[in-house]
């Protein structure tokens, strides 16, 4: 379930009540077919479903359970209800990044450059997968032998001692490479792959940094205790946007234009 900011919000749900007032002049006050009225009353539970649904991730965006909002909007006095629904058009989402929080698909983002998909067992290059087994400092990758080929697997087949492994139903044979966990970052920065960690997170140079749409622009958001930020060199990276620094995060607020001039410039 993802976020709904406040402006993407305020539009989608004002979309929603004009459709109500359409269904309503088109139902009541026009002479209409039985079945073109039937079809229009069936739109008003669609709309009542899509108005739960943003309002649901518009509460996860304040911070708060779709639930409470919902005890809330009908708990007396009646000013608890008009409060509420204020402050659903009015009050800020939360700046940090929650466990609603969907990034941008970077793969799209940086799509001159050829990205790694870090996961704990598993990683992902070029939309192939890789799976390993790590024993300390060293990788074991199985490279499945009729899988497509891509720079990775090529890059091993051409510099590494590979050991096939026999299917015994099939007859088939899978290719397992061990390599160190060195020699795996070289070739990170040989290929100058653009790292990305988890699917959420893309890792520019020593940071970590995420990057999400919100209404009209994007943000690019940097976590001060997970990157160790130091100020002094922060402006040398050439983030673009306007920086906004509060207590946890550091955030550039940046045009979709501009993001993609960085990205593209990005070396």
């Amino acid at each position: 379930m993802r976020r709904c900011f406040k402006y993407e919000y305020i539009i989608k749900s004002r979309f929603i009540f004009c459709g109500f007032i359409i269904l309503v002049y088109l139902v009541y006050f026009q002479s209409l077919p039985p079945l073109l009225v039937l079809f229009f009353l069936l739109a008003f539970p669609v709309l009542i479903f899509y108005y739960i649904r943003i309002t649901n991730q518009r509460c996860h965006d304040l911070g708060f359970s779709f639930s409470d909002w919902f005890s809330l909007i009908y708990y007396p006095p009646p000013i608890t209800n008009e409060h509420t629904k204020i402050g659903l058009y009015t009050k800020e989402g939360e700046r940090g990044i929650n466990k609603y929080d969907l990034p941008i698909k970077y793969r799209k983002l940086f799509n001159h450059r050829h990205c790694i998909d870090l996961h704990e067992k598993m990683f992902r290059i070029d939309n192939i997968e890789h799976h390993y087994e790590r024993d300390l400092n060293k990788y074991s990758i199985k490279v499945i032998s009729y899988a497509q080929r891509n720079i990775f697997t090529e890059y091993l087949l051409n510099n590494y001692q590979v050991k096939e492994e026999r299917i015994h139903r099939t007859g088939a044979a899978n290719i397992s490479i061990e390599i160190t966990d060195d020699e795996f970052n070289d070739f990170i920065n040989k290929m100058n792959l653009i790292v990305i960690i988890n699917s959420f997170y893309v890792k520019i140079k020593e940071y970590q940094i995420f990057i999400r749409k919100e209404d009209f622009k994007y943000s690019i958001i940097l976590d001060k205790y997970t990157n160790n930020i130091d100020k002094d060199i922060l402006h040398t990276y050439n983030f673009p946007g306007l920086l906004i620094e509060c207590e946890k995060y550091i955030y550039y607020r940046v045009s979709k234009k501009d993001l993609l001039m960085w990205a593209k410039n990005l070396s």
